[in-house]
């Protein structure tokens, strides 16, 4: 087996559930002390009067003095999961948020126009209604001069026949404006989802190509669920607000304005009295908007944890069932729901407390308009009549609905930026380091030393730039070396100590030793996989930190124990290691791991569709598969990572020759367990807490008749 990737202080942080010690408010009277803690020695026992001296401890807490080294650090652990846990700047991730939509400039230009047409409409609505409004006055109480006013006086009466006409004119100029203000709405809907989908679509590709460039820490920090829920919870959110939420607020805040505006040359005194309403409303955003922030966040977050044993009880569904696991794992899961089931009761409720708070406020407010309202009708103050004040109040239930509308979208919004929090964290994780400069390239040899050509006799150089501009080439032989290397995954706890290894160009060098020893370590320092602290890793005598990390993997072929299938056809799973390799090549390969016989046994040979991680392959088979791709691959040094593990003992043997035709020529590491895959070594190191205690022929360490005579002949004894 491979090494286990060691656990880290964050991921770690990410295992552990988040638990706060409520402390009890200190009171008057002396807390109960237990049984256990009554007996106390003289140099304990103080007087009154020290006692108040004293700063009394609150009951359930400990002094940091008092505390024991695994209480300490356990409070050191929670305080860095606190900080983590804050929320950051949420303004910051509006305009990042924004400027993704802003890509999108005619687009938005149009919705916006649509916007304020459809917003124009709804406030001119209310005017038209005025006439009807009078004209229904003047029918209802009569008079000559309200109506001749409207024009409804005809021969010394109210003519009837004429006031429904005038009605119906009005009320078909209103159905004409809501009919175009329907086929905007429609209009602006429609380009508002084209935009969503096509920015959600840029986050996910941008999301995606930035997990191309992490570093293999990363991963190793973070559960796959956590890393998927970028990709469904957070976008989703961030897709509804921009396709809801976003046209309801500019609609909200273009109609709410104009209605404001139209308020005030109705009745600027009562607009100025409503208005006030508007400071305790946002006093009540501000108060609410503190306390959801940090829920919204750690709602997220719970999701992401729920996610991450979903995706890891469906990985390890068959050693869940073998071991009978079920209703542990039902156990665990209940937990990590309920902790998110209340976190998103808790975030949801108090977000959903400010739609109903900024309804009632605008419903008293309201209430207020028509009181005064009345009043100034009564008194004739400021002009007012029952038409103008019917027609203010209709603005004003708008203005009102239009801060409701805006408060419907808060949680929403708060959610969304949340979720796009999350987002821009993975998108603003450093890439891996890679600042080499060497590239690998195609030559041939010519008069004036090596050309770069595509020609087929074409061999792999080094491409070496001077500072002058120049460039020199030098062939690549795979000699490696590995100089006075330290490394840890975590600091102070060094995997691999001053670990020195040369290994030629063409020979086969082999990593033995018992599990957690380091040698899958150093097969992921040489292909950069991690940056090492101290020491230099060399190839071909150039340092691997100024080559390009592409170029130095493309220098590499690996046959690692994660054989790693995708959901597509053998033919292209195998394919994975050359992409311009022919249908012929792949044949050739698959011969050389000796996979071609059970393929062809398939229904549908080279073409059967393989399932995801190729589940409905035996182990043996996929790691053939896995073989075939590092023959196809064809590069000059070859990495063999527990190469067999998978492979029974009599198809071991059919696959030597091919494995030996594999190895021809190249520079071969091999990491085994299996002690008879490594006999035929060159050289072969064996590693002890990542030093080399032994090395040697296989041969001359059986002569040695230490450590790996120890392996050797323990393994053939369990055989």
């Amino acid at each position: 087996m491979s090494e286990k990737t060691p656990l880290t202080p964050e991921n770690n942080a990410a295992l552990t559930e988040e638990t706060a010690a409520a402390a009890v408010p200190e009171t008057a009277e002396e807390p109960a002390i237990p049984a256990e803690e009554t007996t106390v020695s003289a140099e304990e026992t103080t007087t009154p009067a020290d006692a108040e001296k004293k700063p009394r401890r609150k009951r359930g807490k400990k002094a940091d003095a008092d505390l024991t080294p695994e209480e300490k650090e356990k409070k050191e652990k929670e305080k860095e999961k606190k900080k983590k846990d804050k929320p950051k700047d949420a303004k910051k991730a509006a305009k990042r948020l924004i400027g993704y939509i802003a890509d999108h400039k005619r687009g938005l230009i149009v919705v916006a126009l649509c916007v304020i047409l459809t917003s124009v409409i709804g406030a001119v609505g209310a005017l038209i209604m005025k006439p009807v409004y009078a004209i229904l006055e003047a029918v209802v109480n009569g008079g000559e001069a309200k109506a001749s006013a409207v024009g409804i006086w005809v021969d010394g009466k109210i003519n009837g026949d004429v006031a429904m006409q005038e009605i119906l004119k009005y009320l078909l100029v209103m159905a004409i404006a809501y009919i175009v203000s329907t086929a905007l709405s429609l209009l602006y809907t429609r380009i508002m989802l084209k935009i969503t989908v096509t920015t959600v679509a840029q986050l996910r590709r941008e999301l995606f190509n930035h997990l191309q460039g992490l570093p293999i820490g990363y991963f190793d920090s973070h559960k796959v669920g956590e890393i998927m829920s970028r990709f469904t919870s957070d976008v989703n959110r961030v897709s509804d607000l921009v396709s809801d939420s976003f046209p309801t607020i500019i609609s909200a805040v273009v109609q709410g304005g104009m209605t404001l505006v139209i308020m005030l040359i109705y009745s600027w005194q009562i607009t100025l009295i409503m208005t006030g309403a508007l400071v305790l409303i946002v006093l009540v955003i501000i108060a609410i908007t503190s306390i959801c922030s940090p829920l919204f966040k750690k709602q997220q977050k719970a999701m992401g944890e729920c996610n991450g044993y979903i995706e890891e009880y469906i990985m390890g569904i068959k050693a869940v069932k073998i071991f009978c696991y079920e209703d542990r794992s039902k156990a665990q899961f209940r937990e990590l729901n309920e902790a998110y089931r209340r976190i998103g009761v808790k975030a949801n409720i108090i977000g959903g407390f400010m739609g109903p708070i900024i309804s009632m406020i605008a419903r008293v407010n309201y209430a207020i308009a028509v009181s005064i309202g009345a009043l100034f009708v009564v008194n004739g103050t400021g002009g007012m009549d029952v038409a103008r004040l019917v027609t203010f109040l209709s603005y004003a239930s708008g203005y009102g609905g239009s801060i409701a509308s805006i408060a419907g979208c808060y949680s929403a919004l708060i959610s969304a930026l949340a979720g796009a929090e999350r987002i821009f964290e993975v998108l603003d994780t450093p890439f891996e380091p890679d600042e080499g400069n060497v590239r690998l390239a195609k030559v041939v040899s010519g008069i004036m030393g090596y050309e770069e050509s595509d020609d087929d006799t074409a061999v792999a150089a080094w491409k070496i730039p001077a500072a002058d501009g120049s460039v020199r080439y030098t062939p690549v032989e795979g000699n490696i070396q590995v100089k006075d290397v330290t490394f840890a995954y975590v600091e102070g706890k060094n995997v691999i100590k001053h670990l020195t290894v040369d290994v030629p160009s063409g020979k086969k060098v082999a990593f033995v030793g018992s599990t957690g020893a380091g040698k899958t370590t150093i097969t992921n320092l040489i292909n950069r996989f991690y940056e090492i602290e101290n020491g230099e890793i060399t190839i071909d005598g150039i340092n691997i930190k100024d080559i390009k990390k592409d170029d130095l993997r493309h220098s590499m072929a690996f046959v690692l124990q994660d054989v790693g299938l995708f959901a597509d056809t053998i033919k292209e799973n195998i394919r994975y290691g050359r992409l311009d390799a022919t249908d012929d090549e792949i044949v050739a390969a698959a011969k050389v791991a000796n996979a071609h016989a059970f393929i062809e046994k398939l229904p549908d040979g080279y073409d059967t569709q393989l399932r995801s991680d190729g589940v409905n392959l035996s182990a043996g088979q996929a790691q053939l598969l896995n073989i075939a791709r590092a023959a196809l691959a064809d590069r000059p040094v070859l990495v063999l990572d527990e190469a067999t593990s998978s492979v029974d003992t009599r198809t071991e043997r059919l696959i030597e020759h091919g494995m030996d035709q594999l190895m021809a020529g190249k520079t071969v590491l091999v990491i085994a367990h299996r002690l008879s895959t490594v006999r035929n070594s060159d050289d072969i190191l064996v590693l002890e807490n990542g030093e080399v205690i032994e090395e040697g022929s296989h041969q001359a360490l059986i002569d040695l008749g230490q450590k790996y005579y120890q392996l050797y002949t323990g393994m053939f004894e369990m055989t």
